[in-house]
């Protein structure tokens, strides 16, 4: 069975915590161990051999670089032009995946049906299908720069992730989208992009729903009647979705928006 992993912070884990994702495992948490710079250290997850291992053979793979201003407690970059430049280094990651062979970006319906095809029976060192996608936007300098990332094969945006963002309001912040969060989603629309709702704040959430008219899909969610916490989507919100008919209503639909999932 083909899985299709719909969220991993790939480039981060490989540059900001320096794994080699080409390697075990069993190796990346060797050469971590007695090591205290970041949290979990030695206690990695994944690695393109245990996708492999597993028959994850596709996933939605992310950029992520959050901006953060003065003041702000959270991790971040101290400016948006900081933080573009981290994820086109972590993009710059990923074309060596594809040219080394472990990875193959998937950017269009096509390429998708031929990787499927290709893990039908997929060879010992298959390379892993992978859809760019950017978890929080506070690295979009421009609307001309969504454009150049679109070109460089990004499909998703998350406009938010945690706390204040440029584009959104997210996850334990309050508030909507604004002026430049309208105006990020009427790009978006127009490339013919997906919206990724996770993180949105809950003001958010509604207001991104009502003013973007494309393709949408939560890639990392819970239910909130079982995890209390804003981070999840009340039963409301997950009607929403089920209504907007997600990826499937809008392949019908907007063929052109959605031709690489159609």
């Amino acid at each position: 069975m083909l899985i299709f992993d719909a969220h991993l912070d790939l480039s981060m884990n490989a540059i900001e915590w320096n794994r080699d994702l080409t390697r075990s495992i069993d190796e990346i948490r060797a050469r971590e161990q007695g090591r205290t710079d970041k949290p979990d250290r030695g206690n990695g997850t994944v690695c393109l051999p245990e996708m492999r291992k597993g028959n994850v053979g596709i996933c939605v793979a992310t950029l992520i670089a959050r901006y953060v201003k003065a003041g702000n407690p959270l991790p971040g970059y101290h400016s948006p032009e900081i933080a573009w430049a981290i994820t086109q280094g972590q993009l710059a990651w990923y074309r060596a995946m594809e040219e080394s062979g472990q990875m193959v970006q998937i950017r269009n319906s096509n390429e998708l049906r031929k990787h499927v095809e290709l893990w039908k029976n997929p060879p010992e060192q298959a390379p892993i299908g992978y859809i760019l996608s950017l978890e929080g936007a506070d690295s979009i300098l421009t609307p001309g720069h969504l454009a150049r990332v679109y070109e460089q094969g990004l499909r998703a945006v998350g406009p938010a992730h945690y706390g204040p963002g440029t584009y959104a309001q997210g996850t334990h912040a309050t508030g909507g989208l604004g002026p430049r969060g309208r105006e990020l989603l009427a790009e978006m629309d127009r490339l013919g992009m997906i919206l990724d709702a996770t993180h949105l704040s809950d003001d958010g959430f509604w207001e991104a729903l009502d003013h973007f008219q494309g393709p949408v899909w939560a890639s990392h969610n819970n239910c909130r009647a079982l995890v209390s916490d804003t981070r999840q989507f009340t039963d409301e919100q997950i009607k929403a979705l089920v209504a907007r008919g997600a990826v499937r209503r809008y392949a019908a639909n907007h063929a052109r928006q959605l031709d690489w999932v159609s």
